[in-house]
């Protein structure tokens, strides 16, 4: 009876700390949490919705990045490409693109793939421009070489990213890491390169480039659509609609 009554008190104890560990992991009120409060969730979807809305502000540094990651790319200068790389606001609409996954809103997810596609354009007809006013050879271009070695076991690599972006973005705390993921994500240079490449008319460089933007971008919605599922925002559906009904009305 005695050992009957030890194992039973061993039994108690163990069950009460997995259920400590499940809530410290879980629970929507802790700080240092896996999931998301509601707060969390609505102040990241206000956010998201904000941050890609085709403002004047949204072109503008769309324009000031592609400029300064074209610029960066030819001359072959890493820092101006790592530096256009994090002005840049095209992570935004992707993970407004996840969201619109996540709650399988139509409304939510043509607005998204509108603004992704704008943004896209964008950055486009600015190097592409640049392109034909800058006296230049693809070849000269490091990053061209880079992404021909690039596999499918790359295509891993963004969806980290975006998991780990989409993460930081609901975890205010983890603000100090978005620059890491901006420059991991890797958008805007693929793009540039596409632009340039089609100033020239070399088609299949463009043909890479895009192969490269299309598996990041991809990896990016799937990354990030994986943590918005765990972290809870499928419940979000009602706050997105508003911020997105009172986006429209302003």
């Amino acid at each position: 009876l005695f050992i009957s009554s030890k194992n039973d008190r061993i039994k108690e104890k163990y069950y009460i700390n997995m259920f400590n560990v499940k809530t410290l992991i879980f629970s929507n009120n802790h700080s240092n949490s896996l999931g998301a409060s509601k707060n969390e969730r609505d102040e990241l979807c206000k956010t998201i919705i904000d941050s890609s809305s085709l403002k004047a502000g949204f072109y503008l540094l769309i324009v000031l990045s592609t400029f300064i990651v074209t610029i960066g790319l030819l001359k072959n200068n890493i820092i101006l490409t790592i530096g256009g790389m994090l002005v840049a606001p095209l992570l935004s609409p992707i993970l407004s693109i996840s969201l619109s996954l996540t709650i399988f809103n139509l409304k939510v997810f043509f607005r998204s793939i509108r603004i992704f596609i704008v943004s896209a354009l964008v950055s486009l007809i600015v190097s592409y421009t640049l392109g034909l006013i800058a006296n230049f050879s693809l070849t000269q271009i490091n990053l061209i070489e880079i992404m021909k070695a690039v596999d499918y076991t790359a295509f891993f690599i963004p969806i980290a990213a975006g998991a780990a972006g989409s993460f930081t973005w609901v975890k205010k705390d983890l603000n100090s890491s978005l620059p890491g993921v901006a420059i991991t994500v890797a958008l805007l240079p693929p793009l540039t390169v596409m632009g340039l490449a089609l100033s020239v008319q070399n088609f299949i460089v463009f043909q890479e480039a895009l192969h490269v933007y299309f598996l990041n971008v991809l990896g990016i919605i799937i990354g990030s659509w994986i943590i918005f599922m765990v972290m809870g925002f499928y419940k979000s559906t009602k706050k997105i609609v508003e911020e997105i009904k009172l986006e429209e009305k302003n």
